[in-house]
């Protein structure tokens, strides 16, 4: 499956830190007022008393905003992340809540250390995750007025959301997200072709190597191989400097998810 139509190999170079901040600063605060429109006007949450705006949302908005390049901050990582953290709050508060006050702290503090893990088991993780498990563990307000829901309503609502902002508000500018579930098709989009074995890769490395040496210009090689790993060790700063300020959909081609 393919992302965002309009990945290309060339990149801009990255804005001043003024610029960025500014982008960055105005589209978190624009997510944020979509979700707390819906959280003031919204009918059914108005009749039936029911929480929509969370903390962990807010933490979630600076890695999308703010480092939309940043694994982290992927769709996958964001979605399955809280997910994971929100069932697993749900079922130990639902194990610990008839326990005596003695064992109070064991489900919030279960509830984070597994999320954790299995965040870390299916390569999901998402910091602000945490914050989701904590309020389901400890059985905060919010988690007392939906119970079991809380997966469903108001996690799952406000991230597919937050996710559908991030893309829509990003765009304009620079490319979010920068895959949608693997970084495997961000190596397919950025070098769809080259070749993945190693003895046409070496090959390819030699043959700009020696190119580059006799032009003069310096080589390209290796931008396949091995850029996925790139993309999983380079630092926020270096990833949107790198990707984040290629040119959105929206400043070159019609939005194309496939």
């Amino acid at each position: 499956m393919r992302g965002v139509q309009c990945y290309k190999r060339e990149t801009r170079p990255p804005p001043p830190m003024l610029i960025w901040a500014i982008f960055s600063g105005f589209t978190s605060f624009l997510a944020i007022l979509v979700l707390g429109v819906i959280s003031k006007y919204g009918a059914a949450i108005k009749d039936h008393n029911l929480p929509f705006a969370i903390a962990p949302i807010g933490a979630s908005t600076v890695l999308v905003f703010g480092v939309p390049s940043s694994p982290l901050a992927q769709p996958r990582n964001v979605i399955v992340g809280h997910m994971i953290a929100a069932v697993t709050g749900s079922l130990m508060h639902q194990i610990f809540k008839h326990t005596s006050d003695s064992f109070g702290w064991m489900p919030g503090s279960l509830s984070v250390g597994i999320s954790i893990g299995l965040m870390g088991l299916v390569n999901c993780y998402h910091p602000p995750a945490g914050a989701t498990a904590f309020i389901a563990g400890f059985s905060t307000s919010d988690f007392a007025r939906v119970g079991w829901w809380f997966p469903l309503y108001p996690v799952l609502a406000q991230v597919l959301i937050l996710v559908a902002l991030g893309v829509l508000f990003n765009n304009v500018a620079r490319i979010y997200p920068v895959y949608w579930f693997t970084s495997a098709e961000f190596t397919h989009q950025v070098a769809p072709n080259r070749s993945p074995t190693k003895g046409s890769a070496e090959d390819e490395d030699s043959s700009d190597e020696s190119m580059a040496s006799d032009t003069g210009t310096p080589s390209s090689s290796g931008s396949a191989r091995g850029i996925e790993q790139r993309i999983n060790d380079m630092t926020s700063n270096e990833a949107d400097a790198e990707w984040a300020w290629m040119p959105g959909p929206l400043a070159t081609a019609p939005l194309s998810i496939i």
